[in-house]
């Protein structure tokens, strides 16, 4: 049971807020209700609120504005939003999403469905660096922060297991609001040593450093993860190809510009990138579509001068 996890419910229908409110607290967590946008910021901003339950038609700012300004400030931005509205579109959906949500949940929810999806937003919600944070927020991530089971502890990501257990929720959910989702494999191509001797720390260096990069050009509910050895991979959901390509070039060039290590060393990194365009219902299961992405990595590797290879399925 959750205990120190609370969610703001923010709908102004009180008798669904109430219901989601009691679903909460019979799952362990502490909830409290507003029926506005205005007091959703207000609670937002002033008590300690780890996640929203954002409903999209208030009578008085929508929650898309809602979720625009808990992002806009640095207060509040660290909150996750998971949209529960009828508004069910997948405009919609891609919208919620694109404003920073972490999930989307049409009207009428399922009580048990909302649940795992508060679930799972409090496991994945990403973690500030664990250098900054106070003491405070370490005791209370610590958690998270310990989780042998989903994490890898040399880069801070995900670890295969939550990747593809992850994937399959994304790749239905893909498809049941016909949204887009790329699949992303990384791998280190060529490490050179700038001097005569190298060594297993700058590899561990070059390994952290990729996991950086990919943090830092990530949304935050996109799913990053060491798969293996040297080899990462990420899921963008509702990301076309154009977006898939752009945050590759974002990775390749920020670990192509630096060095690693002590003796210091340059890395080449070499992509896999396949979408599962407008909810490809050919594609029904994880391990399809990381499998194409890994095919596309060993094209790559093989026979694409810029060590990328992507595909549209």
């Amino acid at each position: 049971m959750v205990t120190s996890f609370r969610v703001c419910v923010a709908d102004d229908n009180r008798e669904e807020a109430f219901l989601l409110c009691e679903g909460l607290k019979m799952n362990g967590y502490d909830a409290v209700p507003v029926y506005n946008g205005s007091d959703a910021l207000r609670v937002c901003a002033q008590e300690h609120i780890d996640l929203i339950l954002l409903d999209v038609g208030m009578p008085d700012i929508d929650g898309y504005d809602v979720c625009r300004r808990l992002k806009a400030d640095p207060k509040t931005r660290d909150i996750s939003v998971i949209f529960v509205t009828a508004r069910g579109e997948s405009n919609d959906v891609a919208h919620g999403f694109d404003l920073g949500a972490v999930d989307y949940i049409p009207k009428p929810f399922n009580l048990p469905f909302v649940m795992v999806c508060v679930e799972s937003a409090r496991r994945t919600m990403q973690l500030p660096n664990p250098l900054n944070i106070s003491q405070e927020l370490l005791f209370e991530e610590q958690e998270l922060l310990h989780d042998t089971i989903y994490t890898d502890h040399l880069t801070g990501l995900r670890n295969r297991r939550y990747f593809q257990e992850r994937m399959q929720e994304e790749i239905e959910r893909a498809q049941s609001f016909n949204l887009a989702l790329s699949c992303i494999m990384i791998d280190v191509d060529e490490v050179t040593p700038l001097e005569l001797d190298w060594g297993t720390a700058a590899m561990d260096d070059l390994l952290v450093e990729i996991g950086m990069s990919m943090r830092d050009f990530s949304r935050n509910f996109d799913i990053l993860a060491r798969y293996d050895s040297t080899v990462f991979i990420a899921a963008l959901p509702h990301a076309p190809l154009e977006d898939a390509m752009a945050y590759v070039n974002k990775v390749r060039e920020r670990i192509s510009s630096q060095s690693f290590g002590e003796p210091p060393t340059k890395a080449a990194l070499t992509f896999g990138v396949v979408v599962l365009g407008d909810g490809n219902l050919q594609v029904k299961y994880a391990d399809t579509l990381i499998s194409e992405a890994m095919r596309g990595l060993l094209t790559a590797k093989s026979s694409c001068k810029e060590r990328v290879f992507a595909k549209s399925l």
